[in-house]
């Protein structure tokens, strides 16, 4: 018997996923409120955790990271009508062991989980394929948006929140300094206007140069 957390704020998907695993002889847990979660999910120690994505309050990209920090060793599957494959694509590169979309008929989604608790890493040949594009379109961009080491701390500290003042701080450099790097990393991302730390942050996330 697997002991399974099931993360999704949708109730009525809760109680049908809920009620399929336990005929497979699963003990289940569910939960639809992922903060709630995570203060409960240690005493649990749950074989494998599914969640969605996108949920209120926490969404399943800060759900993974939470865990980590929570030093939560379980499995984690991101089970989603998440299209978005760029978000699965980060889901992945923070420890999910895998993406099972909603719309799998029960069979699918089972033969997918036992894969799981075998130690892979399961992903639909389709949703894997769409990453792999994504990957490369993201290596292009790098190629062809050139910074320098400091610009990439800079864009990471102001990725971070940081103002200036704190920026010149941790790197022991100036603010005039910061801002010449600035100018540099705004034009390289071609990025401008009063909103230009946004936009940096947003179009560096877009290509690959930051990690949500």
């Amino acid at each position: 018997m697997n002991k399974i957390v099931i993360i999704d704020d949708h109730q009525l998907f809760l109680y049908g996923l809920k009620l399929t695993l336990e005929n497979e002889n699963n003990a289940v847990t569910t939960f639809d409120n992922p903060i709630k979660a995570l203060a409960e999910i240690k005493s649990i120690q749950p074989d494998l955790i599914l969640m969605d994505l996108y949920m209120p309050e926490m969404n399943g990209l800060q759900m993974i990271e939470a865990l980590v920090e929570a030093e939560i060793a379980s499995p984690v599957v991101v089970l989603s009508a998440c299209e978005d494959y760029q978000d699965v694509h980060y889901a992945l590169q923070k420890g999910a062991m895998g993406f099972i979309p909603k719309s799998y008929a029960p069979n699918d989604m089972l033969a997918a989980l036992e894969d799981i608790f075998t130690g892979e890493v399961f992903v639909p040949e389709n949703v894997l394929l769409a990453i792999e594009n994504i990957v490369l379109q993201e290596e292009k961009n790098k190629q062809t948006c050139h910074l320098s080491e400091r610009q990439t701390q800079i864009l990471q500290l102001i990725h971070d929140g940081k103002k200036n003042r704190e920026i010149a701080d941790e790197l022991c450099i100036s603010q005039d300094t910061v801002k010449f790097h600035q100018k540099g990393l705004y034009t390289a991302l071609e990025v401008s206007g009063s909103s230009s730390r946004i936009k940096a942050v947003e179009k560096a996330l877009s290509i690959g140069l930051l990690k949500g």
